[in-house]
């Protein structure tokens, strides 16, 4: 697109020696290595009235089915276990991006989560992108704002930007209203700068003892602003390597102009992004590698608690889902969600103000992008 990506020779150069290598004809070759990615096949745990890859055209009655998030789907599968699990608490509708994009599109319009697979265009970024020099040749020795947590837990957090405010400061809530318990805030990782390569020399590391809850995690970023120009980021690439996110109306953008940029994160086995919402919808693409997403509706902020809005990491909920505190939240036993296991090739419709926790079951790659938002969901009860 004019004045959106890589305009620079060198990036032609690479796309040219890689498309070349891989044509744009081989479709039942590139579906064929898309599908061997997906090395494992999650079932529904329950038969809740309709089958999730053949869903109806419009969302039945109280989609997304949910479950108890601690006694359903995180006892079934504790959040630092990245092991596979045959059965999963997955009540979100699959669609076929040939055949169903009209089903899709309902269940966009009616701002509720669904999984697309089987795009074409997403199949050619997998497959460039699971090539084992193309990410090495792309990215090179550049250094990229990335994160570093003493263990796999990865909070977002701004600095503290008023220090009158006791929250802002660096108090947050353990306890009742009014704030008993609370201690002292610690940005809870470090903003590093590091390459590819140093990340993945990290990432790759088979030694399961090196990858458990409470050793060093790395996780790696690029971001690609667009037409917004100023958002911290130098991968304009990205809106060549992905160009189903290129700010056009699709299934992947709702508001276009909207966008915020492409954002990419690769997660190294273990890594746990907190419990938080975004304030847009949210297109969610997996381009390698598994990620276990656990999401609630809007609804659920009473339960969740929440982080308050003007601390650090406001958006995040204080529980530790990995081992959650029932004495000091007690109102997180009657939370409910669902969940999904993304795979190379899925792409996830996040509404605006839902509720995600991320989980890297093993070395992957995730872009995301955002475009506008909606206020189908209201916070307001939870102070947002």
């Amino acid at each position: 697109m004019p004045r959106i990506g890589d305009k620079s020779d060198e990036y032609r150069a690479l796309r040219q020696e890689f498309d070349e290598l891989f044509p744009r004809e081989s479709e039942v070759l590139r579906e064929k290595l898309v599908n061997s990615l997906r090395r494992n096949k999650y079932e529904s745990i329950d038969d809740f009235g309709y089958d999730i890859y053949n869903c109806p055209l419009y969302p039945p009655d109280n989609y997304p089915l949910a479950f108890s998030l601690v006694d359903g789907i995180l006892k079934n599968w504790p959040a630092d276990d990245t092991r596979p699990r045959k059965k999963i608490f997955n009540s979100l509708c699959v669609f076929d991006y040939d055949i169903e994009l009209d089903k899709a599109r309902n269940y966009q319009q009616a701002e509720v989560p669904f999984v697309i697979r089987n795009d074409p265009d997403v199949h050619r970024t997998v497959e460039r992108w699971n090539h084992p020099d193309y990410l090495l040749k792309l990215l090179k020795e550049e250094k990229f704002r990335s994160e570093y947590s003493e263990n796999n837990h990865f909070m977002y957090w701004n600095p503290p930007r008023n220090p009158k405010n006791k929250i802002r400061q660096g108090l947050y809530r353990l306890g009742g209203a009014n704030g008993e318990g609370a201690k002292p805030w610690v940005q809870p990782t470090k903003i590093i700068q590091m390459s590819y390569p140093a990340w993945l020399q990290k990432a790759n590391v088979t030694d399961e003892s090196k990858l458990g809850p409470d050793n060093p995690h790395w996780y790696f970023r690029l971001i690609g602003c667009g037409h917004t120009r100023h958002c911290g980021g130098t991968a304009e690439y990205l809106f060549d390597e992905l160009p189903f996110f290129q700010p056009r109306e699709s299934i992947y953008l709702v508001e276009p102009m909207k966008q915020k940029g492409i954002h990419c994160r690769f997660g190294m086995k273990g890594v746990i992004a907190e419990n938080h919402f975004d304030a847009s919808r949210n297109m969610i693409v997996v381009l390698g590698g598994e990620r276990r997403y656990i999401l609630s509706h809007p609804d659920q902020c009473p339960l969740l608690a929440l982080l308050p809005k003007g601390h650090p990491s406001g958006r995040h909920s204080a529980v530790d889902w990995s081992d959650p505190d029932l004495e000091t939240y007690p109102e997180f036993k009657q939370a409910k969600g669902n969940e999904v296991v993304m795979q190379a090739g899925d792409a996830l419709y996040l509404p605006t103000n839902w509720f995600h926790y991320i989980i890297s079951l093993n070395l992957n790659f995730q872009c995301n992008t955002r475009s506008g938002r909606t206020d189908t969901y209201s916070l307001s009860e939870c102070g947002f």
